[in-house]
Formats: structure tokens, sequence, C-alpha cells
């Protein structure tokens, strides 16, 4: 009480969300945990953001011109209310949007919008404080932003700069230029936080709130329930154009290019389906082909689906014909979760464009983890897994002591798997997109990916994440299997490819026990328009066909630091290079940096008793290290993860010994990080 808070998903009904009110104003939560302020969106709650009221004035002939703002009703609208059918009887209608599609498509105009990071606007974030949106860089096609056009419909055209420059800069410090340009520096405006408000719980409201939850979950004994979820990747469908998103692994089952029905193993067996079958959706008298993908810990008798799929508008060779639409099956009385749904098994199947085919760990040494219990009783539980092994080479070499020996630090327990660190890594180093038929053979260009496990109660299993690239192996097995010497080992502890020397016998590759290296087998990128040539990053190397790839440790960035040192005659700072993945780490699980030189973060990680190497038992020597990931369960919940953690023996020639000294603080004695 009055040190916790109860929280429920958005996409529970509105009696769920009362009861969560009750149980945070009877815990005495609200003042401390809990702080009410006025919603930041105009009118929220009010007869104008209902979009049912709006169809019913265009159905019935009473709008005469109608604005559409960067939105995509007739794709995103609930099914029942057939907000195309209502356009169609309007007489004049603009649709404002990036794209042509479905909106645009039925529109009577279309005017084209400038991308938000080339326009100038503002905004309030959720506790009211303003911000301002300038543009990074120049509009690449000439399109208008709301405001402007709004402004020219109301005969006072202004560019987005005026118009922004006008409203505020006499709003700030009695119209001065310089409070302006001050803000705008600062980027957001002091003292436009929301004040919070007074709110209390109606005490009648809970026997009506709890009564509704009753009645829905007898109406989910009825049939099927079908749970709507925004794709993690294009959202609500905005992003289908997006080839990089498209490409992108969804988190949880790793498909690409495609959404599924997403089901429990129950409930396949009860089908009598596999991942691929085909499923036949009905709800409301509407109904969807969708394939099937069996996920364990996923609840039974539901189905969940992701929104944003089935386009029928947009880039033809990128969003059209992906998947189904879901939207066909959302309507305004179930626009999160659909119960009472019918759910049948159809003939066909289909094959899905998966970056992962193994989910269990078979007790191999992957990824380590622990309850926070079995932590404090074992803190170096992880010490099988790090430490020196019996190796062909001779005596540790003493190449990697000195300079900058650049190394990274992963913590498990941080990583949600969101993926952003793999986007970025497209972004920065030139990445290919290969295509739904490419990947269905493998051959996907991700130089890092997030691998996904399954551990602990098969019933209801914890997932674990784990990004996974190229670790660097200072005894590198890709090195001494390439018959032209083309991936090469740098003093500075890089692994290195020399693209020019590659022929492309891929025994590297297979030599590779993380298989993190990526073998460019087509001309993906000869071909692209000149729009899409300026995505590239200029300091990467454009790769053609047929050579390997993989991660870098985003060398472009460590040799630009290198310069600028050199140039103002001192040596590169601690945490001065910061690699893509690590910059776009929303939980900081990324740490890089040179360990003979760290930053006091890589530092405390490298010395972290929860460190490991993967495949330690190789003896490959990586320059990535793991911190095993700690959860902390409720025992008193069922089906909760034992967090029993992985003993595996480490392999032949693995010392069983307790770490000393040199390996917590000496990591990088006697020829590297050895800890």
């Amino acid at each position: 009480a009055g040190r916790g808070v109860v929280v429920a998903g958005d996409r529970q009904p509105p009696e769920v969300h009362a009861l969560i009110h009750l149980a945070n104003s009877s815990l005495g939560n609200v003042g401390r945990t809990v702080t009410y302020v006025e919603p930041t969106l105009l009118e929220a709650g009010e007869p104008s953001h209902d979009l049912a009221g709006l169809v019913e004035e265009m159905n019935a002939g009473r709008v005469d011109t109608l604005l559409i703002l960067e939105s995509n009703p007739v794709y995103t609208a609930p099914a029942d209310l057939d907000f195309a059918g209502a356009l169609r009887r309007v007489p004049h209608s603009v649709r404002l949007g990036l794209y042509r599609d479905e909106t645009a498509r039925a529109c009577e105009w279309t005017a084209p919008a400038v991308h938000y990071l080339e326009a100038w606007g503002d905004a309030r974030a959720y506790d009211g404080t303003v911000s301002f949106v300038q543009p990074l860089v120049a509009p690449l096609y000439g399109g208008k932003t709301p405001a402007e056009l709004l402004s020219m419909v109301l005969g006072q055209p202004a560019s987005a700069h005026d118009l922004l420059t006008a409203y505020w800069q006499g709003r700030l410090g009695g119209g001065s230029q310089r409070a302006w340009e001050e803000a705008l520096q600062h980027g957001v405006v002091p003292g436009t936080t929301s004040a919070p408000v007074a709110a209390t719980a109606a005490p009648g409201a809970l026997a009506p709130a709890l009564a509704a939850v009753a009645r829905s979950r007898e109406a989910r004994t009825r049939g099927v329930e079908i749970v709507f979820e925004r794709d993690a990747k294009l959202y609500d469908g905005r992003f289908a154009n997006n080839p990089w998103l498209q490409e992108l692994p969804e988190p949880i089952t790793k498909v690409t290019w495609e959404n599924t029905a997403v089901i429990s193993p129950a409930t396949a067996r009860r089908l009598g389906v596999e991942t691929g079958r085909m499923l036949r959706l009905e709800h409301a008298g509407r109904s969807v082909s969708a394939p099937a993908y069996v996920l364990p810990g996923h609840a039974d008798d539901s189905a969940t689906v992701q929104l944003g799929y089935g386009r029928g508008e947009g880039d033809e060779a990128v969003a059209t014909g992906r998947g189904f639409d879901a939207y066909r099956l959302r309507t305004r009385e179930a626009p999160h979760v659909a119960t009472g749904a019918r759910v049948s098994a159809l003939p066909e199947s289909r094959a899905l464009a998966t970056t992962q085919g193994e989910f269990e760990l078979h007790g191999r040494p992957v990824v380590l983890s622990a309850t926070l219990a079995a932590y404090r009783a074992d803190p170096e539980f992880t010490h099988e897994h790090r430490g020196r092994t019996l190796s062909l080479y001779s005596p540790y070499q003493d190449e990697y002591r000195t300079g900058n020996q650049w190394a990274m630090a992963i913590d498990l327990t941080r990583c949600t798997g969101c993926s952003a660190c793999v986007i970025a890594c497209v972004a920065e180093n030139n990445i290919p997109v290969v295509g739904r038929s490419e990947v269905l053979k493998n051959r996907e260009m991700h130089w890092l990916r997030i691998d996904r496990y399954f551990t602990g109660d098969p019933a209801a299993p914890a997932v674990a994440m784990q990004p996974m690239l190229c670790q660097h192996c200072e005894h590198a097995p890709c090195e001494y299997v390439c018959p032209v010497n083309a991936t090469v080992h740098s003093d500075e502890g890089l692994n290195q490819m020399v693209y020019n020397r590659c022929v492309g016998t891929r025994f590297c590759s297979n030599n590779c026990p993380y298989k993190v290296r990526r073998f460019n087998w087509l001309n993906y990128t000869g071909d692209l328009p000149a729009s899409e040539q300026l995505a590239m990053n200029p300091d990467v190397t454009v790769r053609a066909r047929g050579v390997m790839e993989k991660c870098s440790f985003c060398v472009q960035r460590i040799r630009e630091t290198e310069i600028h040192a050199q140039l103002e005659g001192r040596a590169v700072r601690p945490g001065e290079v910061v690699t893509a993945c690590q910059q776009t780490c929303p939980t900081r699980a990324i740490v890089f940096g040179s360990y003979t030189d760290p930053d006091p973060e890589l530092a405390a990680r490298l010395a972290d008793p929860r460190r490991y190497a993967v495949l330690h038992d190789l003896g490959t020597q990586p320059r990535v290290r793991y911190l095993a990931k700690i959860s902390n369960p409720n025992p008193a919940l069922p089906h909760q993860d034992s967090g029993s953690r992985i003993q595996d023996s480490g392999g032949p020639g693995t010392e069983d010994r307790r770490p000393t000294a040199d390996d917590r603080g000496g990591e990088g004695r006697e020829g590297g990080l050895r800890g």
C-alpha cells in the first residue's frame, strides 16, 4: 500500500480499468505512486472523438467536405462502420498523407504530406510538457503539414515554421526573440507540465464493473476469443511500406513479411493443426483466413492476430498482399478482444518465412539464467563458462594487450527483445532487404539477430532473449579456414572482412559456431532508386553479391573517432566510441568500449560475477561478454519459472574452479578477455 501500483493493459475494457482505479484508491496509491492529470488530447472522451457519430453524419448526407489528416480510416476503422461506404456519400473529400493507401484511393483529392523528420511543429507529452518538432532534413518532395493545410482552408496560408513561431513566440518571455530561440534550443517549454488533479473512485462503480467483467468471462466460455494486437513492427499498418520493418522478425514468433493467428498447443491439438496450417476465423458474420502459429505459453481457446497486414493499397513490392487483414473482424463493440468467435481448420497450409527454427536450449550453455534467490545463494554460478580453456594454439598470445582492445558486454536481464538494435544495425551498415522468398531459403542478411528461447514450465514458459552478433573471437574458427585470407584479425581484436578478397567459399560460415556470418547471395542493392540510395550510410561499403559479411563492431565509427582524437592530439576517451546497437538500445543492455581503457560501466560489467561467454568450452575467446539473466518471480503464483540455471560442465578442458582476482579484474591479461 502506498509503494506499489496496479496497472492494466490498454486493451482491457473500461470495466477492468475502473477496477484498477478502485484498487489503487483503496491501497492509498493516489497521490503517491499514481497521479491524475487532465488529458492532453483536446476534447478527449467528447462526442467529437466518436468516429461512429461522424459516419452517421456522412451517411445522412450532412457532410459536404471531409478532410482526413494523416490517417487511414478506410483500412483501420471498425469493420461494422463501413467507413468506405459512408465516404462515397461525401461530395468532396481531401486526404493528406504520405502514401497512396486505401483512404487516398477512396478520396476525391490527395495532398502529399511531409514526413515528420522534414517538418516544423509542436507536441505535448503525456504529462502535458510542450516540446518542439524541428526538421532534420529539407523536404524531399514538397509536401504539407496538417497545420499548413488547415491554414489554407481558413484562408490564411502560412508555412509551418511561421505558424509555429507566431503562436509560441508571443507566449514565451513576453514575446522576445531570445526566449523563443532558447526554447527551440532546449526543445521543451518549462512550466508546461500538467498540474495534478484530484480524482476519487466512486464506490458505487464497483458492483457494475464487477458484473460487466463477470459477463465478459461468461461470454469468453462460448467459443474462442480473438485478441487484436498492433503489430510490433508495422503498428496499425502505417509502416507497411517500410521493407526494413517487414523483414524484421516478430519478437516472439520470429515471422517476417506477414502476420499469423497465434494459438496455444492445446488449442492446436483440439483443432488438429500445426504451425502453418490455414485457419478460418469467424466473428460477427465476417471471416478471414490466417496461417496458424503454435506458441507455447499462449492462452487456450484464444487466437492473437496482428493488425497492419493484408493491405489493399500501398507499395506493390512491399505492402500489398502481405498477410491477412485482421481489421475485417474488428468491430466497435470489440476493438481489442472479440469473444464468441469460431476458429476452424482449412485443408491447405502455408510456409512461414521465419528466422529461427529452434526455441529450446536443450541444456546448452547459451542463455544462462537464475532467480534472484538462487543468484544470491551462488553469485558465481556462471564461473564454469568463463576463464581459460585448453587450446591448440601456443601459449596465449600477447598481441591483444596494448592499445585499444574493443569489447562488448550485454546484460540479458535488461534485454526485452524489442529489436531496435537490429534496425539500427541495418540502417548504420547498409544491410540489404532480401524479401520473403529469400528469407524462406534462410538468406536473411541481418548482422545482429535476437534469439528467443523458452525456459521453465512448457505450459507457461519464461522467455529469454539474447542479442547474437559476431563475437569477434580472439581464436576465431572462421579465420583459419578461409583460403584467401579474407577474414582476418586486427591488432585491436576485431574480426575483419576484406570484401575484395572474398570469393564466396562460405567455409567461414560453416566453421562459425555462432552462425552470425551472412553470405550476400544476390545483387539486392543494385537497382535501388535514387531516393532509397539517399538512405545509405556513406561511411560503409555497399557490398556486392558473392561476399561474406557480418558485424564489424561499427568499425567506421571506431576509425572516425580515432581520426578526430589524432587531429586533436589525444587518445580516444573511454566510452567515446558508441556502436549503433548500443546507441539505440532503450534499456542500455549493450555497452561497448576498449577493455584496456574502459569506462566505468564497461569495467563493472566485465567484472560482474554474472558474466560468461557463449559456448565457452569451444575456446574461441569471444570479445562479447553476456551477463546472465536474473528473474524475480513470486513463488506464490502458479506456473512461475523456477529459474533453474544451466549446469553444463562446459565441455572437455574447462577448468572447474572459482574465478580468481585475475579473472574478475584482469580481463585483458595474457592475451585478451580471459575472464
